[in-house]
């Protein structure tokens, strides 16, 4: 069996299309309570803690392969979907916006998509359901609050913003 068959998701290449359109790499399933995180090292996902609050991630939530953000990590995506997706499936997303926010002090920014296959038109963040906004906004302004982490949420941003700070975050891949 020649070779390492092992798939590293932090290595999965970047979208013809970005940043109108992301590889998202999806780490914790709309509705959970529990936060995971892909170890590239590992090649698996690693059980980072279990929120404790009464809350629950508002979509599926992951990371965009070949970005890094502020916090050293892939720059973070939310993709909306009516039903769950399965950790480490890989959702070809359009951009809608980004959630500006920072963590402990650095850059955090949450990045707003929906898979291409979604039948409903979306083309930017008007097209969301305000409701939803205000729920994801409310969740990282608070979900935090019992481990007694500063967490700034600002504003959502509308996608030429966000495909600004995809361009601005992509690795070179020669760098790495």
């Amino acid at each position: 069996m020649g070779g390492d068959r092992t798939l590293n998701l932090f290595n999965i290449p970047t979208h013809a299309k970005s940043p109108r359109i992301v590889n998202a790499v999806i780490e914790i399933e709309k509705g959970s309570s529990v936060k995971y995180e892909y170890d590239e090292n590992l090649c698996a996902f690693r059980y980072d803690r279990s929120l404790d609050s009464a809350m629950v991630y508002p979509a599926n939530y992951g990371s965009i392969p070949g970005t890094l953000c502020d916090d050293g990590d892939p720059l973070d995506i939310l993709v909306i979907t009516q039903r769950p997706i399965d950790k480490g499936t890989v959702v070809e997303s359009k951009v809608l916006g980004v959630l500006d926010m920072d963590d402990d002090g650095e850059k955090d920014y949450k990045v707003l998509a929906v898979p291409i296959s979604t039948i409903r038109r979306f083309r930017n963040l008007n097209d969301v359901d305000s409701l939803f906004l205000r729920i994801s906004r409310n969740f990282f302004a608070h979900y935090k609050d019992l481990d007694k982490k500063v967490v700034s949420v600002k504003k959502w941003l509308d996608r030429d913003a966000a495909f600004d700070i995809i361009n601005k975050s992509q690795i070179k891949r020669n760098e790495t």
